[in-house]
């Protein structure tokens, strides 16, 4: 099987401060790792070296998660590994006049080239670029949300669309 590196980059300027961003983010991986390690840990412990593994059900799998570098109101890198892939993502922000420019860098180590001519490989990059678009946009919405106090509405059928959600998020 041949294999090569995908690596994306996509900026986008959010509404938001640098502060909130960081915030959300530090509180995320806090509830993420406190949720996979016996010890509570708090923001001053997330930095470079940090180690946390936790078991992902629906792929029957171990998942290892390794921060690589964290500055906080700079930067963020974290590598994910599994049985089937290593992605690393990265975000680096700036404050400028219109929010919050945040640069978000996602590198797959792995993608099957056979299954992927020219067409279909273009779509998949597609894809992933919009995955990657959703994801900076969902923050801003749950930051924003939360300023407001807005809390996100949990659907009866939500185990189900979380299954979907998986199912039509694995690689293309």
């Amino acid at each position: 099987m041949l294999c090569y590196n995908v690596s994306m980059k996509l900026t986008r300027i959010l509404k938001i401060n640098e502060k909130d961003f960081y915030d959300f983010l530090e509180k995320d991986l806090l509830s993420n790792i406190n949720q996979c390690m016996s010890k509570e840990l708090s923001a001053k412990d997330i930095k470079k070296g940090l180690k946390y593994s936790k078991y992902d059900n629906d792929a029957h799998t171990r998942i290892d998660i390794t921060i690589l570098d964290y500055k906080r109101g700079e930067f963020y890198k974290s590598q994910i590994k599994s049985l089937l892939d290593t992605i690393t993502i990265s975000y680096e922000t700036e404050v400028v006049d219109e929010g919050l420019k945040v640069i978000f860098n996602q590198h797959i180590e792995s993608f099957e080239k056979e299954k992927h001519n020219k067409l279909m490989r273009m779509f998949s990059e597609a894809v992933y670029y919009g995955r990657m678009t959703d994801t900076l946009y969902d923050i801003q919405k749950k930051i924003l949300n939360s300023k407001e106090g807005i809390v996100e509405p949990v659907h009866p059928q939500q185990a189900e669309y979380k299954h979907l959600k998986k199912l039509f998020s694995k690689e293309i």
